[in-house]
């Protein structure tokens, strides 16, 4: 049996993906913040699916203490990892900073996946055809890779947002090209505008334009099916067995964001690795 970690999949877009994967014959873990929550998204697979392997491990992913902690649970209940999806998303609907100095959504989308794909780096690279799915946006075209780590109390919440969407993305470049010590199979994934907990903190203007608009967004189904696609599709069938691409809708997409470069993929990890 496959075995797939995804992050965030309590509700949503990772539950949705869960549940696609789980009816695929897939052993799953569950990386959620809330047990709770968590223990309800088990429930919920097992009912569609009773003989699902479906396990839980609870982490924030703005606390690397937490995220490591919760990777060790992992490394001692499993010695092999066919697939990571880093899916939980945090959009912000005010920036605050965490102990580190860091703003809070770009840790959880970004600095907590970066330590968790390293803890969990060893279980990947051991196994054949393994692949890592960081879920991104089209945000990225928001962020600017110069303020990445800077605490900017006058950063504005969708600059930061697509800060962490844009180093999702050279995140994912950084997993191709060998940085996790040898080149392993990474996509991105802009999932669309999927009516689900996104923007469920806002408050405010923000969240009478969310509930607006949510009428016009896409299902979670159809926002998971990208991640299900790469989750599940040979290597060697996807992208011409190309690594490192950003995907939408199941189809690599080309981006012309001008900090996407070699040079903000190396720096973007040798800044992660501090932490």
């Amino acid at each position: 049996m496959k075995l797939a970690l995804i992050t965030g999949a309590n509700a949503g877009i990772g539950l949705a993906t869960a549940k696609a994967l789980t009816a695929q014959g897939y052993g799953l873990i569950l990386l959620c913040r809330s047990a709770e929550k968590g223990k309800a998204a088990v429930a919920e697979i097992k009912a569609d699916t009773p003989d699902a392997s479906v396990d839980l491990v609870v982490a924030s992913l703005d606390d690397a203490a937490s995220v490591r902690a919760a990777a060790a649970m992992v490394k001692t209940r499993y010695s092999t990892l066919d697939v990571l999806i880093n899916n939980a998303g945090y959009s912000p609907d005010q920036i605050e900073f965490t102990k580190e100095g860091i703003e809070r959504s770009f840790y959880a989308n970004h600095l907590g996946h970066f330590i968790l794909t390293r803890e969990l780096a060893s279980l990947l690279l051991n196994t054949s055809g393994s692949r890592v799915i960081n879920v991104s946006s089209s945000a990225l075209n928001l962020g600017k890779a110069g303020r990445f780590f800077h605490a900017d109390k006058k950063l504005g919440t969708l600059a930061a947002y697509g800060d962490g969407k844009l180093a999702n993305t050279l995140f994912t470049k950084g997993l191709a090209a060998g940085l996790l010590g040898k080149p392993i199979a990474a996509y991105a994934v802009h999932p669309g505008v999927v009516n689900s907990n996104f923007g469920g903190n806002f408050t405010g203007i923000s969240k009478v334009l969310v509930t607006l608009f949510r009428p016009l967004m896409r299902s979670v189904e159809k926002g998971a099916a990208t991640s299900v696609f790469l989750a599940v599709t040979p290597t060697s069938q996807i992208d011409g067995g190309r690594s490192g691409g950003f995907f939408v809708d199941s189809k690599p997409k080309q981006l012309t964001h001008k900090d996407l470069t070699d040079a903000n993929v190396k720096a973007l990890w040798d800044k992660s690795l501090v932490y």
